[in-house]
């Protein structure tokens, strides 16, 4: 595998798999206090990217945890890629790709999922970011673009 294009023409979305959607209210029981809100001063969203590369299936995972005065909501999503064959992907390629293409096609899966565990609870809904182009590259960041 010599290239990201290369990669993304090889590689099929073949499934969203769910590892975890959790969410737990913060009114009604004192006790229910944990170290991720202990202390905190506002709302917090806390989002991990990882990757798996296993024969010809590439893996991306994104979890986020998202802390609000209300409550806590937790989603841990994966989209799996699937090549013809078993393919060696260099490290900057899997991370490119895992930022530029899986990223994308997770992030949405993430958002809902944070989304409607908040209304099952019957709290204000946070609103995760949508996918910030300067993050993954797409976009030059903002102090290196030139004024059009």
């Amino acid at each position: 595998m010599s290239s990201l294009e290369e990669l993304q023409q090889l590689a099929e979305l073949i499934d969203i798999v769910y590892y975890e959607v959790s969410a737990r209210r913060a009114d009604g029981f004192d006790q229910l206090s944990d170290d991720a809100t202990e202390g905190s001063s506002g709302d917090q969203a806390e989002i991990h990217l990882m990757q798996r590369v296993e024969g010809n299936q590439l893996a991306v995972r994104m979890r986020a945890m998202v802390v609000t005065s209300e409550g806590r909501m937790t989603a841990d999503v994966a989209a799996v890629f699937r090549t013809p064959e078993p393919v060696s992907i260099p490290a900057a390629i899997a991370k490119r790709f895992a930022s530029v293409i899986a990223t994308p096609v997770t992030r949405p899966y993430l958002r809902e999922a944070i989304h409607q565990s908040a209304v099952k609870l019957g709290i204000a809904a946070p609103l995760l970011s949508v996918l910030d182009l300067e993050d993954v590259g797409l976009l030059p960041v903002a102090a290196e673009r030139k004024p059009v």
